[in-house]
């Protein structure tokens, strides 16, 4: 059975985490192939999250989905830069909401996912655009 729950992240926005125990999966598991642990439909403010995943892992993926909604992203295509977005973004929120071994894990796989260190932008030496974006969209 999926679990179903708002997002500590953002409200009103809907966490369905589905596994092979619910009659859905079967039907979700080409998407996550396709997309990854997670997947988010941003004009229904809903996500799914593969449940056969360890719950940090879980956790990362919501958090990154958020950041996907939290940046504005609503095109179905994966743009490499969203990507790095939506990462930076989690990494921030799950700080900010304590889940400082979840932000580690995802900081630590930044530069393979994305080419760069999250340390450049934390830094300013790159990518000062994004974090300004992410700024931004965290004090909205």
């Amino acid at each position: 059975m999926a679990r179903v729950f708002e997002s500590e992240f953002m409200s009103g926005v809907m966490v369905a985490v589905v596994d092979e125990g619910d009659y859905q999966y079967q039907q979700l598991l080409p998407l996550f192939t396709d997309y990854g642990y997670g997947f988010v439909a941003p004009d229904h403010k809903l996500i799914f999250i593969d449940g056969e995943n360890p719950m940090d892992i879980q956790k990362i993926v919501e958090a990154h989905e958020i950041g996907h909604i939290a940046m504005g992203h609503t095109t179905k295509k994966v743009f490499p830069a969203d990507e790095a977005e939506a990462d930076s973004w989690a990494i921030l929120h799950l700080r900010k909401h304590g889940y400082s071994v979840e932000a580690d894990l995802l900081e630590q796989q930044f530069e393979s996912r994305h080419g760069y260190s999250y340390r450049h932008i934390k830094n300013g030496n790159a990518k000062v655009k994004v974090l300004t974006k992410i700024f931004l969209a965290s004090s909205k």
